[in-house]
């Protein structure tokens, strides 16, 4: 269990949590043309292809990973290449989706000799998060800053659609593969009432955690160290911490796995449940005080410790590439 102190420590000097701030694209109305920033018409323009893939392959390139142009798939997807891109989302997101054949990256690269493609996404995805995605957080296109992220998501092989992308668009061939629908001015109202009635309840359950949240972290700032109140504060605020950070990834592993090979994709309940958890403020809030339990364990484990300690997935793979000599930087 973190000691509540560590808590108070990460907490200090952040904003309250508040579901205040909401947005989704995903409800609001489209607008008639794509994002002009991106698009002349219905297609990239240059300038915006190149300043995607040439980080990409910078980064490869730097990491001592033999990978050819050839060898790259790229897709931009997500809202952002939709008619729905207007919609207030602060810096444009723009989502990079990447794959590589596993065959012949590991035919180029020996050290992965027998990795599976999820454990091989995983490094990968790991290593562009630290390494990558700082340098094209605040990337200019046109008139707006984009915040442009890659992902390797297991199970795209060669063709996004695998995954049931809501909109894709073939960086490397240029090409359209999954076309932006047209809909009507609200998009909302093609879901049942019987969804919004079930998602709302995690709008509710973060509306509780972040007020009890707020209340017991001031508890615990104003009671004295060792005293009851202080205990019983901290213990309450670790309970508070720990069931927003399980509504947290359960709204975001649903997200992933609608798209995924075995989801639906846009129309997947649990992307609906994601995107409204967004309006609704729900999923920020949760986001924010997951962050702090997460940054107050590591606090503690690197006291305690010197460092902190991996979670299962990433020790086995750190694990792997010390025995196999070699590691994404």
């Amino acid at each position: 269990m973190t000691d509540p102190n560590f808590t108070e420590r990460a907490a200090s000097g952040l904003p309250a949590p508040s579901t205040s701030a909401g947005a989704s694209s995903y409800f609001s109305q489209p607008e008639q043309t794509l994002d002009p920033n991106l698009f002349h018409g219905e297609y990239i323009r240059p300038e915006v292809r190149e300043r995607i893939l040439t980080p990409l392959e910078h980064w490869l390139a730097s990491n001592h990973l033999n990978v050819a142009h050839g060898d790259i798939r790229a897709w931009l997807a997500g809202s952002g290449i939709t008619y729905q891109w207007a919609a207030s989302r602060g810096n444009g997101d723009l989502d990079v989706m990447v794959s590589f054949d596993v065959t012949t990256f590991e035919q180029k690269n020996p050290a992965w000799r027998g990795w599976s493609e999820v454990d091989l996404a995983g490094d990968l995805n790991d290593a562009m998060k630290a390494g990558l995605w700082p340098s094209t957080s605040a990337t200019q296109l046109g008139n707006q800053l984009y915040d442009i992220t890659y992902f390797w998501n297991p199970g795209t092989k060669d063709d996004i659609r695998h995954i049931h992308p809501y909109a894709a668009f073939d960086v490397i061939h240029d090409t359209w593969v999954v076309r932006p629908p047209r809909l009507g001015e609200r998009p909302g109202d093609a879901f049942p009432k019987s969804w919004y009635n079930q998602a709302s309840q995690d709008s509710e359950s973060a509306e509780r955690l972040t007020g009890a949240y707020n209340h017991y972290l001031s508890r615990l700032s104003a009671s004295s160290p060792g005293s009851s109140d202080h205990h019983n504060a901290g213990a309450a605020l670790n309970a508070i911490v720990a069931e927003a950070g399980n509504l947290f990834t359960d709204l975001h592993t649903g997200r992933r796995a609608a798209f995924s090979a075995q989801g639906q994709g846009y129309g997947d309940y649990a992307n609906f449940r994601w995107q409204h958890g967004k309006l609704t403020g729900a999923v920020q809030a949760l986001h924010e005080i997951a962050q702090v339990g997460v940054e107050a364990r590591k606090a503690q484990e690197t006291e305690q410790w010197g460092a902190p300690i991996d979670g299962a997935e990433i020790a086995l793979r750190r694990a792997a590439q010390q025995y196999r000599g070699r590691g994404t930087r």
